[in-house]
């Protein structure tokens, strides 16, 4: 929903025509090669949408009593009196009439005759307005005092429209564009225009978000792996958590893991008949090695070791807190597997990788910019996120020497933009939260550490509140590019006590899958019992077997029913498919009877019968 307020501030009296404000979209990709098939054009310009508001048009009916605005606010003083210059006349004649002395009446003969014209009743001919003047259609404007003239608007927007965007050849821009029709030949008129930002949010029962993404394998019957990345979306400036479970199934050893981002970006055009693929863009985000701290290309990455990996028991709870200055293997991730047998088992670690802003990619080389998902038609922008571990075995030939590979963990994952944060996307909690800045502050964009900006137009209603008696609502304000305004995340669902406790959900316990909220033992009802239970252990063995189970099937003959509704019944075995010896059946001769005549049938024996047909 596209809502907002135009204001026409007027600092004098200002003849008008009319006051209009657009919402245009458009796009625009470019073919530095040319479109083919004749290659003479070089851009590719599409109109998404155009829709106009006019609020004031002297041509309209209502113009001659009223601004079409939503709220007039005009100044005080004595340049606006309760008269309107464009009905009662121009403010140089009323200047002139309040300025000239008044005449004083020298015979009774001339006050005789003004005071019946002023008594005198007219009616009003057509296109006559009531001092006889031309009305604001026939002048073409209105005069409008000084003050403040604001208009309302409101547009329901389209869920197909495309998401504003950015690229090296191509964007998609939208724009509120007000025109102010000013009267006069060396009038120009007043042309302004606002740039707004777009932005595709996943709906509230997306499983974008929520849906991790779990992968599970093995290598070779070396390692096991199992990689968790807790969720599918992430803006941009955000951080991306991944759990890592690596279980050694033989002595493998990892040397490096590194997290890659990718970007393809697809240009269309002509129905999508003409198509231009970018080469692809592969940037490293983190890396971790077993001789050396992690390296993040963005600050902000961080990594922690839960379990194994050759730490000593005693710095456990170090390396579960981030500190990677711990005692550990320096030529294995998961530990010496030769000689530590306290290091054989599960490796845990977790990931928080860190995806570049907007500021900072600012000062990066065009080909390491990242953009966020599009779904435009002409312009499609999609991503992957890439794991590579480099891993290592004994070589079976020469057991002292080690072989290297490098196994790839690709998989399809969505970036949002900045804006596109918790704080915009869900509703504001109950609870009031830390105070924040106030509702003028605005930032460059909604990643963390942006620069900040300030709205060039004061608050209209600013005036209002200070000479009203009310107090004015004390609380966090909320900010378009604020994460931190007054918003606490909600609640979620699928953790017990969510609200209460501190700690977020982690992709390492979808690995782990623990019970926040197990059922008492005593919740659910037992099953039933057996029909007939089995004999008891000490019967079977100490005992008579054969007691035992004939107990148990004389049981179960008087649960199911008496011997002797059994003794009538016969069995008969249907054979399910068919033997090898052929049917008697087909022993017997068969000979075919022609239609009309009398033949003789053959019976087994030789014996001839006459039949007649």
């Amino acid at each position: 929903m596209l809502r907002g307020s135009l204001l026409v501030r007027c600092s004098k009296q200002a003849k008008l025509k009319s006051i209009s404000l657009s919402f245009k979209g458009r796009s625009e990709t470019d073919w530095p090669e040319g479109i083919p098939p004749k290659r003479v054009e070089f851009k590719d310009t599409t109109h998404i949408m155009n829709h106009t508001w006019s609020f004031f048009n002297a041509q309209f009916p209502q113009a001659e009593h009223s601004y079409g605005a939503d709220i007039v606010q005009l100044q005080k003083g004595p340049a606006s009196e309760v008269k309107e210059v464009g009905v009662t006349g121009s403010s140089f004649e009323l200047f002139q009439r309040s300025s000239s002395p008044t005449k004083q009446v020298n015979s009774s003969r001339d006050a005789k005759r003004l005071s019946l014209q002023a008594n005198h009743s007219r009616s009003f001919g057509k296109g006559e307005s009531m001092t006889g003047g031309p009305t604001v259609a026939q002048r073409g404007f209105k005069v409008f005092h000084p003050g403040d003239y604001i208009y309302n608007f409101e547009l329901p927007l389209d869920s197909r429209l495309p998401e504003s965007c950015q690229v090296d050849l191509g964007y998609v821009k939208y724009e509120l564009e007000a025109l102010v029709e000013r009267s006069g030949a060396f009038r120009a008129n007043l042309l302004g225009s606002k740039e707004l930002t777009l932005i595709r949010a996943p709906a509230e029962n997306s499983l974008e978000q929520t849906e991790p993404i779990a992968i599970s394998r093995n290598w070779e019957d070396q390692l096991h792996y199992d990689i968790v990345i807790s969720g599918k979306s992430f803006p941009m400036g955000s951080q991306v958590p991944i759990a890592f479970k690596l279980t050694p199934l033989a002595k493998v050893q990892c040397h490096r893991i590194k997290v890659f981002v990718t970007e393809n970006i697809q240009y269309f055009t002509n129905n999508k008949k003409v198509h231009r693929l970018e080469p692809t863009r592969k940037i490293q985000l983190f890396e971790k090695r077993a001789d050396s701290d992690s390296i993040s290309s963005y600050p902000g990455s961080s990594m922690r070791v839960l379990a194994g990996g050759g730490v000593p028991y005693d710095y456990r709870q170090a390396a579960a807190s981030g500190d990677e200055r711990v005692p550990h293997d320096a030529r294995n991730l998961l530990g010496n597997l030769e000689n530590d047998s306290g290091s054989i088992g599960p490796t845990e670690m977790e990931f928080n990788v860190q995806l570049p802003s907007c500021y900072q990619m600012k000062d990066k080389v065009k080909t390491e910019h990242l953009h966020f998902d599009t779904t435009y038609s002409n312009i499609q922008v999609n991503h992957w996120i890439k794991i590579v571990m480099r891993l290592s075995r004994p070589d079976e030939n020469d057991p002292e020497k080690r072989r290297h590979f490098e196994i790839s963990i690709d998989s399809p994952f969505n970036i949002m933009s900045c804006r596109a944060t918790q704080a915009n996307t869900s509703l504001p909690a109950y609870s009031q939260g830390e105070s924040a800045l106030g509702a003028t502050d605005e930032w460059e964009c909604g990643c963390p550490g942006a620069a900040l900006t300030r709205r060039s137009t004061p608050p209209v209603l600013q005036t209002v509140n200070a000479n009203s008696d009310r107090p004015s609502p004390v609380g966090p304000e909320r900010s378009w590019t604020s994460d931190t305004a007054g918003l606490t995340p909600p609640t979620q669902a699928h953790l017990h006590n969510a609200g209460q406790n501190e700690a977020s959900s982690r992709p390492m316990h979808l690995l782990r899958a623990p019970s926040f909220n197990p059922p008492a033992f005593d919740a659910d009802d037992p099953p039933p019992p057996l029909v007939t239970p089995p004999p008891l252990y000490e019967n079977a063995v100490n005992g008579d077997t054969r007691n035992a189970l004939a107990d148990y099937f004389s049981r179960l003959a008087d649960e199911m029913g008496d011997e002797d509704d059994r003794d009538d019944r016969s069995r008969v075995d249907i054979p399910l498919t068919p033997g090898g010896r052929v049917n008697r059946s087909m022993d017997i001769p068969r000979n075919w009877i022609p239609l009309g005549g009398t033949n003789h049938l053959t019976l087994p024996s030789g014996q001839r019968t006459p039949t007649a047909v």
